[in-house]
């Protein structure tokens, strides 16, 4: 039965319960959308469902259809009448708005050559429409190419992949139950991913006795499980890392084994961690010696699954503090078995559905570089059209080069005004522009700064294929009718592209004939065809190479890099980029809430989160509160080098002494430092230096 008949069965009933995935975090729950006459009126669980969620879901998952209906939908294609960043526009039709951005796409690339084109793909979107957004940019002849995820896990990520080969989740979610430690570093899943929490990790430590140990600045409503929690200051983890290889190696406590039979490089990581003692360490990040030897004992002796996420990856040290992990993974062999976890766990549903498209500047969707000429000549045989061969800019790099290098724009699904580093440089970088398409399902921050902004479908209102952090890939069904004039984003660059003269290459008029496009050019997708996941609702873990031969584990006999051994890094310590001083004497860090998601364009749309978490506020330590004379309410100034923020202080013992901190999904931005990490183009999100004062009402 393929997809198209599924869908059609279901809405075959007055009141249709239509299956999809969940639109916020990367779980990937399952549950059904009450559709009546192209409306969702609410949601259904889904108990019978063999997925992760088995019925539940969060406060997020029960109000996920309700930013839909907002009235403040884009509705119909939009021109930009005023100045850049006022918001005002004028109505156009579909077709002058192809013509108008065909025009200036010709333009540019006549101008100055298709290298001043740049697109970003999205984690709100479909596998298949990120698939699209790669395809589309390298027929215009740009290899500008990113997405906002550059800013979540591109530490973690090419740390991963430069250790194993591959940067994926090693093991499904259900043997984090089965593990005998779980270390959460950095990531807070009882927020970001309750259910995952919840049906995991509450069972693992519950009912299985399992210990858990926290490292975060901040306490929070999964820590209370946590027999063990480390404070560092933030951007000091690494420091943390160093010292744990420090005593596992010097300890003797080490997998030997392992090391010397699916290693390379052990040699060198010793001499390179023999002086980053725990005492070090202590004196860098703030945490206890002996806390640091406890769990460096713990993880060398016990099936470990380490979580991490955010706040050990948005730092530019990040990449090194990754590597240091996944040092600490190998050599204690916690890889290739059941009962461990490793991996990236993106923070939206679909970061790896612009991740495994090669939505990167220098990849190829089969996830090579795009200066392997075999590797590049394989894609054009499949595509039709040469692809260049230089490598472009990473988002940082065309925010910089923005009105230089960079002439025009296509932000599909980013809000990278509000997302990015130091929101008001992104803000003047998007002023410098020649043009700038946005399309999205709201008229966000960045589509302000649009001279075309297109009205795209929403999660519900498309079918489509999503993939989640445990690497499942499922299919997801249209329940809703688009509003207005709106459009699924697929479908919006399928006809782009035949107003470019490219329609030759963009004949699709369904997204299961993409993804079985898909199946044909990234092998480890082969299996994961839409008639395979139509009739299975579970999915597939890639690599899912045939039908029904998806894999659960992975690395068991050896990992993907050239001679099949981890390759140990030697990794130095680095610095943050910037620490408190006398005239900016705290740490500014950012965390997420559990009902909103990213810069809240959605949730704050949707009237039960928005009533619960209507706004911002800074956490702040009593001593620090009595230090600068801050009381509980009291309206306060959090100012750094970048900028100013007005908010609210909540005074609590939930954050060490030394450190502030804020909800990143209203305006943290505005105080955030764009320096970015040499090689992964990681920017600080997490640790600045910063002030607090009162401010007289």
């Amino acid at each position: 039965m393929t997809s198209q008949s599924v869908y059609s069965e279901v809405m075959n009933v007055a009141e249709k319960l239509v299956p999809v995935v969940c639109p916020w975090c990367s779980v990937g729950c399952r549950f059904y959308a009450v559709s009546v006459n192209g409306y969702i009126r609410k949601v259904e669980f889904d108990y019978d469902h063999p997925t992760v969620n088995r019925g539940r879901l969060c406060p997020k998952g029960v109000a996920a259809y309700q930013f839909i209906n907002s009235p403040d939908r884009l509705k119909k294609p939009l021109r930009r009448v005023g100045e850049k960043g006022e918001g005002k526009f004028e109505e156009i039709s579909w077709e002058e708005a192809y013509r108008i951005i065909a025009e200036k796409i010709h333009e540019v690339k006549e101008t100055y050559g298709p290298e001043a084109l740049a697109f970003l793909g999205s984690e709100k979107i479909t596998f298949e429409e990120n698939y699209l957004v790669h395809k589309f940019s390298k027929a215009v002849g740009t290899n500008n190419l990113d997405f906002p995820g550059r800013y979540c896990q591109y530490s973690n990520s090419p740390a991963r992949t430069k250790v194993f080969g591959s940067s994926a989740a090693t093991n499904p979610f259900e043997d984090i139950a089965k593990a005998e430690l779980v270390l959460i570093w950095g990531h807070n899943p009882a927020e970001t991913a309750p259910v995952m929490f919840g049906q995991y990790l509450e069972k693992a430590v519950i009912d299985n006795d399992v210990e858990m140990i926290v490292i975060d600045p901040r306490s929070t409503r999964g820590h209370k499980y946590a027999s063990l929690h480390l404070k560092p200051y933030p951007g000091t983890d690494l420091a943390i890392a160093l010292a744990m290889l420090n005593v596992i190696i010097g300890e003797d406590l080490y997998d030997k084994e392992f090391v010397q039979e699916r290693t390379a490089g052990f040699e060198e990581l010793k001499e390179a961690v023999k002086n980053y003692t725990p005492e070090w360490a202590e004196k860098v990040a703030g945490v206890p010696a002996e806390d640091i030897r406890k769990i460096a004992r713990l993880v060398a002796s016990r099936r470990t699954a380490f979580l991490v996420n955010e706040g050990m990856n948005q730092h530019v040290n990040g990449f090194n503090l990754a590597l240091a992990i996944a040092d600490i993974v190998a050599i204690t062999g916690n890889i290739g078995k059941e009962g461990v976890w490793s991996g990236i766990f993106p923070g939206a549903q679909c970061g790896f559905c612009a991740a495994m498209t090669g939505i990167a500047p220098n990849k190829l969707p089969t996830g090579k570089l795009v200066t392997d000429e075999a590797a590049r000549a394989e894609v054009e045989r499949l595509w039709g059209f040469p692809i260049p061969d230089w490598p472009g800019l990473d988002l940082t790099g065309m925010i910089r080069e923005a009105g230089g290098r960079i002439r025009m724009m296509y932000i599909i699904g980013g809000n990278i005004a509000k997302s990015a580093p130091n929101s008001a440089w992104v803000r003047e970088g998007l002023k410098k522009l020649d043009f700038l398409v946005v399309q999205d399902v709201f008229m966000t921050d960045t589509a302000k700064y649009a001279d075309v902004v297109l009205p795209a479908a929403a999660w519900f209102e498309k079918t489509g294929t999503a993939i989640s952090a445990e690497r499942r890939v499922q299919r997801t069904y249209k329940a809703a009718e688009a509003p207005g004039e709106a459009k699924p984003d697929w479908l919006i660059l399928v006809e782009l592209a035949k107003e470019l003269g490219l329609g030759e290459y963009f004949k699709y008029e369904h997204p299961d004939e993409i993804l079985r496009e898909i199946n044909s050019v990234i092998p480890l997708f082969k299996g994961a065809t839409p008639e395979y996941l139509a009739e299975h609702p579970e999915g597939c873990f890639f690599p899912c190479t045939e039908p029904g031969e998806g894999t659960k584990v992975l690395f068991r006999n050896g990992f993907k890099t050239s001679d099949g051994r981890a390759h140990l890094v030697a990794v130095d310590w680095m610095e943050p980029p910037e620490t408190p001083d006398e005239e900016y004497p705290l740490w500014l860090t950012n965390f997420r809430l559990v009902g909103h998601w990213h810069t809240g364009t959605m949730t704050e749309e949707s009237p039960s989160l928005q009533k619960r978490w209507p706004e911002e506020y800074v956490m702040i330590n009593p001593a620090d509160a009595r230090r600068f004379n801050v009381r509980d309410g009291d309206l306060v100034k959090i100012e750094t080098r970048r900028g100013e923020v007005i908010t609210r202080a909540v005074v609590t013992d939930h954050i060490r002494e030394g450190v502030i901190a804020m909800p990143w999904h209203w305006k943290v931005n505005f105080l955030t430092l764009e320096e970015t990490h040499p090689v992964t183009k990681m920017a600080e999100l997490k640790a600045v230096a910063a002030r607090i004062s009162r401010v007289e009402e």
